[in-house]
């Protein structure tokens, strides 16, 4: 290990220390209800496009009304004033309680965080840990020997114990002490901003060990939309076989624009890249994501097929799923395959290809591809 990355692991290791003991002692200061500033933010801003609304629509009525509505005698205040008799005679009792609630709710928030107050040095607590966030997360970032890649075996499962591995996911490993899961590394890279650097970083480690597959095996990389959408991840695919390359977007990962998903991912298909939605069955969001996104690949959540064999609703929905990917040209994959009964059960179900703890636990790239002397 050169002197730079030793340094980084020594800083890493230090500062997590110094959070860990932060978070085991807590703050004490209150806690903001920043949602009620959003309501009541998103509340004003509906106001805001119905009044400009009534403006377009004054502008637009005959010139004689026009007239008659600027002889009117009315100020602003007697306006709001009329207007809350008529919002009291056209909306239910509960619909203006709720709405009453919220904005008394952010008004306690905003003078909450008058200057010098316990919620604004809270406040300022958090911009502290996110600003020491970004150093933790930039040090994984830079040295590369805190990012490991594993990977797990997908495999045909009328023939696991023969046949080569049609493909590997790619999973981020940070070699960190004490070892904490990616979750946490990608909840501290999104606080601290610097999520999509975080991702472009992993997937430049997985789809460098892609010459070392064996001959025909595809190779499966996590990113967010917000990730697999910038020109940047592009650039990362420069140089590698596309068509051997599956970009998996998880139930987990919010998709705000599908349109510019899907523009993306046009550019993406003509190279030859595949799309894989992962966690399927886990909620409606990966349900969504298959019907939008048309994937070439779609995974079941190991949460629907553990204990499947003993479940007579999965195994209803497996094979509906089945029903559903031949129709639309997808192929299923089935994550956490732990049991020789749920195993048989997901090929009875004609479930073609599946990866789990039965076949192989995820490892070191060179100890999986069994490189390592």
């Amino acid at each position: 290990m050169n002197g730079r990355a030793r340094g980084s692991r020594d800083r890493l290791h230090a500062a997590g220390d110094e959070l860990r003991a932060e978070t085991a002692v807590g703050l004490a200061v209150p806690s903001v209800d920043l949602s009620a500033l959003h309501g009541v933010t998103e509340l004003l801003r509906t106001l805001g496009r119905h009044w400009s609304a009534v403006g377009t629509l004054q502008r637009r009525l005959p010139l004689a009304v026009q007239q008659r509505l600027l002889a009117l005698d009315v100020d602003a205040d007697a306006a709001l004033e009329q207007t809350l008799h008529l919002f009291a005679y056209e909306f239910p009792p509960t619909v203006v309680a709720a709405m009453r609630q919220r904005i008394d709710a952010a008004l306690e928030a905003i003078e909450s965080l008058r200057p010098g107050s316990d919620a604004e040095e809270a406040l300022r607590g958090r911009d502290i840990d996110a600003a020491r966030f970004a150093v933790i997360v930039r040090d994984v970032i830079t040295a590369g020997d805190l990012l490991e890649v594993h990977l797990q075996p997908i495999v045909p499962l009328s023939s696991y114990d023969s046949a080569a591995p049609a493909g590997f996911e790619a999973l981020a490993r940070f070699q960190t002490t004490p070892y904490e899961a990616p979750d946490i590394w990608l909840d501290r890279a999104a606080q601290a901003g610097l999520l999509q650097e975080l991702e472009l970083s992993c997937a430049r480690s997985a789809l460098a060990l892609v010459p070392l597959l064996p001959d025909g095996a595809f190779l499966t990389v996590n990113v967010s939309a917000e990730t697999l959408v910038s020109p940047a991840f592009v650039r990362v695919l420069d140089g590698v076989p596309a068509d051997r390359i599956v970009v998996e977007v998880t139930e987990h990962a919010i998709v705000r624009e599908y349109d510019a998903l899907l523009r993306a991912l046009g550019g993406l298909r003509e190279r030859g890249v595949r799309l894989a939605v992962d966690d399927a069955g886990a909620g409606f969001a990966s349900f969504r994501h298959v019907l939008e996104l048309s994937p070439e690949i779609i995974k079941l959540d190991i949460h629907l097929t553990r204990g499947i064999s003993n479940d007579l609703s999965r195994q209803a929905l497996v094979r509906s799923l089945v029903a559903f990917a031949g129709d639309v040209g997808s192929t299923l994959v089935a994550e956490g395959i732990e049991t020789p009964e749920d195993l048989q059960t997901l090929r009875d179900a004609h479930v073609p290809y599946g990866q789990g703890y039965l076949f192989a636990r995820p490892g070191p790239a060179e100890r999986v591809l069994g490189l390592s002397a």
